[in-house]
């Protein structure tokens, strides 16, 4: 079963709970009323869903994106055969590093944050700049073995927290390492 408008407003009523001060920045994602917005073609913007990967150390999952020629959380558009947006930040998290997601384990069934940021037009994909509405969960994996999937990314690598893009998100990150 696909992710529900209903599905979203559970997982958004559950952050704003967390972080109501968040509310404005979030405006757009509140506004979504129609599954069109799970669709990678709406534009102004649609949802992605990204994993935020603590090892037993405490370092950040990192991924070297390859349109973008910059380090980010693995992430990425949905699929219409995602049943939820936690599953659909695993099923990247493991398709873009090679970590099984038997190894992905959901630190949190709440969002840890959630970003709105712009995407540069990708003439190559046929599309114009759009923003993604970037729904973020944290996850704990025993493994540091990593293999990235060339296809979609340049690299990864455990990082520091402090190499996250956010710095109250990086605060969200180190206050769940333990």
């Amino acid at each position: 079963m696909p992710i529900t408008i209903a599905h979203l407003r559970d997982q958004l009523d559950a952050y704003l709970e967390r972080w109501p001060g968040d509310a404005a920045e979030i405006a757009p994602l509140l506004a979504l009323d129609s599954p069109a917005g799970f669709d990678r073609a709406t534009m102004p913007g649609h949802v992605t869903a990204s994993a935020i990967v603590l090892n037993p150390s405490g370092e950040v999952l990192l991924i070297h994106h390859k349109a973008i020629g910059r380090w980010f959380q693995p992430g990425g558009h949905l699929d219409p055969a995602d049943p939820t947006l936690p599953a659909a930040a695993r099923r990247e998290a493991a398709e873009e590093t090679g970590i099984a997601p038997a190894d992905l384990h959901l630190a949190d069934p709440a969002p840890i944050h959630i970003d709105i940021h712009p995407i540069p037009a990708n003439p190559r994909k046929h599309e114009g700049p759009h923003h993604h509405y970037d729904i973020r969960y944290a996850f704990h994996t025993p493994t540091a073995t990593l293999n990235p999937n060339k296809r979609e990314v340049l690299a990864a690598e455990w990082r520091p927290p402090t190499d996250l893009d956010n710095p109250a998100f990086v605060k969200r990150v180190q206050a769940i390492r333990g």
